[in-house]
């Protein structure tokens, strides 16, 4: 019988502990997209588990901003700092050949939608045409909601 009840209780306890990580995830991971712009923010502020497409070699990063190719950010921009306080995130995110970097507040709306703010002079360019123009310094992106379809 004790055997038993130890056996519940310590169940109990790992189910309550896992359930206290998952609460603790902070609302900013995972893919933030703005369809308008094309600007896409891929994040883990918990843990730097995001590997930027094509720089392997520098090992893992809390994530990266990029633009799907009808419009296109200029290059690819990896997240270097990270500081987190409630539903505000301040990212700084360096160009991939370094000679730029952005900071970034994100503000979360709701689950879902989130307001990215640009501090400062605004560096991220998109490819329109033949030239580079500023992307928006500010817009609404929107959490990706995984569909288990990814890659059909």
């Amino acid at each position: 019988m004790k055997k038993t009840f130890r056996a519940i209780a310590y169940c109990c306890i790992g189910l309550l502990a896992g359930s206290l990580q998952a609460m603790a995830q902070s609302p900013f991971n995972g893919m933030l997209y703005n369809e308008e712009t094309g600007v896409r923010l891929h994040l883990d502020l918990d843990n730097e588990t995001i590997e930027v497409p094509g720089m392997s070699f520098l090992g893992l990063t809390h994530g990266y901003l990029d633009g799907k190719t009808n419009n296109h950010v200029y290059g690819v921009w990896m997240v270097t700092r990270v500081q987190q306080k409630g539903k505000k995130a301040r990212i700084r995110v360096a160009n991939d050949i370094g000679s730029d970097a952005q900071e970034i507040l994100l503000t979360c709306i709701n689950d879902s939608t989130f307001r990215y703010s640009a501090v400062g002079i605004n560096s991220i360019r998109k490819v329109v045409g033949r030239k580079l123009e500023k992307i928006s310094s500010d817009m609404i992106l929107h959490k990706k909601i995984k569909t288990g379809r990814e890659g059909i």
